[in-house]
């Protein structure tokens, strides 16, 4: 009767130490999961904003080989209103409030 308790005791510990393990196991593998799911999607986020990036300077590309320096110069006033230096500029209020 002694050894039967023993052995029982014995299993038990044993059967506890076996589930811990296995449940450490299965946490581990499901947080690599989970873990190698953000990366993927991390990775075609990357994969998109690397591709719009290659259209933009593609683009520019064109604009930069396309124009002659005229055509840059009017670009660079018209589009982005700069001006050279010490150059003074004159607006027509008449002509906004047609």
């Amino acid at each position: 009767m002694n050894i039967r308790k023993k052995f029982s005791a014995q299993f038990i510990l044993v059967s506890l130490f076996i589930i811990f393990v296995i449940y450490t196991v299965i946490s581990g593998f499901v947080f690599q999961i989970t873990k190698l799911n953000e990366y993927k999607s991390e990775i075609s986020s990357l994969n998109e904003q690397i591709s719009t990036t290659k259209k933009e300077i593609e683009k520019l590309k064109k604009i930069e080989n396309g124009n002659t320096e005229e055509d840059l110069e009017t670009i660079a006033r018209n589009r982005l209103n700069m001006v050279k230096p010490n150059e003074i500029i004159y607006i027509d209020i008449g002509k906004e409030g047609n």
